[in-house]
């Protein structure tokens, strides 16, 4: 128990019943503004797309309702949301929306109105794809080393990573051994895709192995054809950690060194690029999620974890710096420029 509790800058309550999950919250410029002020973008499993521009409250004042920029709802549930350079021909920034069987990407744009509150929000659909499979998340990110553009990869319920170049499919690949979908992260160092397999251990896969493998649907073909078409797709490094992991994220700061972090059930972990543990540190909680982000402190990396006895835990590598108590469980962290 925490004799400190986090102070809200800024809150509000969505819908009635709603249900949230990790991949549900976004921090970004969606709307590519002039002020490069990160707006806040939910999706819930009811269908719910929101987008919020914060503003600083009294506490007597409320929430403003200019606050919410838009809000619509996309009928199906949805599963993650992500931005990035989704859309060919420029750079600006798009919202990428996965459902189960479809992945949506829209334009966010604002029209001034002539009243202060009177600005209109819309989304505008770029283009969509139906998966074949049912998704569980995705990752992206300049796949290949590609320059001012980011490519989808989207992992299916049953193992398959099907990638996406912007408004086109790129191809499918099955990971070996699967049983159950894990957190997917992308390395842009290291051009790699990082999941932790339900054998519980890290796994990491260069995309260029995966663009060159034997494609998902031709595993039927004779032994010949099997040399001379491609070859199985082979794992680039894999470290056992002994338990299933809640998420998994890449970072690299200018001062710290870049890492790979895991979130275990009971241990917290900071790996190389090769995939040597940095560090680790044991928690003695049940985590719920978490993110890493800029330390003050050169050649060190802070860490926000939630737990599911509603505290946030700041950490500096493995030291615990302080311990704040929540109004409520946590399923999502991110750090924003507000």
């Amino acid at each position: 128990m925490s004799l400190f509790k986090a102070r809200d800058w800024w809150s509000t309550i969505l819908g009635e019943k709603e249900e949230f999950d990790q991949g549900c919250l976004c921090v970004a410029n969606v709307d590519n503004s002039g002020s490069g002020q990160d707006k806040i973008i939910v999706g819930s499993h009811m269908g719910y797309l929101r987008i919020f521009n914060p503003h600083p409250v009294k506490p007597e004042e409320g929430v403003r309702p200019e606050d919410l920029l838009l809000e619509v709802q996309l009928r199906e549930p949805i599963l993650q949301v992500e931005v990035g350079k989704f859309v060919s021909g420029t750079e600006g920034l798009h919202l990428a929306v996965l459902h189960c069987r479809k992945l949506c990407v829209y334009a966010v744009s604002g029209t001034l109105g002539n009243v202060e509150h009177g600005n209109q929000y819309q989304i505008k659909l770029m283009y969509e794809h139906n998966l074949q499979r049912t998704a569980c998340n995705m990752t992206y990110g300049p796949f290949g080393g590609v320059k001012g553009r980011d490519l989808i990869c989207i992992q299916s319920m049953d193992g398959m990573l099907m990638l996406f170049e912007q408004e086109s499919y790129a191809f499918g690949r099955f990971l070996p051994g699967f049983l159950l979908p894990g957190p997917l992260t992308y390395s842009s160092r290291t051009d790699s895709f990082i999941t932790v397999s339900s054998c519980r251990q890290v796994e990491s896969y260069k995309y260029q192995v995966l663009a060159f493998a034997t494609d998902a649907d031709e595993r039927q073909e004779t032994e010949q054809q099997k040399h001379s078409s491609g070859k199985r797709l082979a794992v680039d490094w894999v470290l056992n950690i002994g338990e299933q992991a809640l998420d998994i994220c890449v970072v690299s700061f200018n001062q710290a060194v870049s890492s790979v972090f895991v979130l275990g059930e009971r241990n917290f972990f900071c790996l190389k690029d090769n995939g040597q543990i940095r560090f680790m540190k044991k928690l003695d909680y049940s985590p719920s999620c978490f993110i890493p982000y800029c330390s003050v402190k050169e050649g060190t990396i802070n860490t926000l974890i939630g737990n599911h006895s509603k505290t946030l835990n700041v950490y500096q590598d493995v030291t615990l710096k302080w311990a704040t108590q929540l109004p409520h469980i946590p399923v999502s962290v991110k750090v924003a420029n507000l």
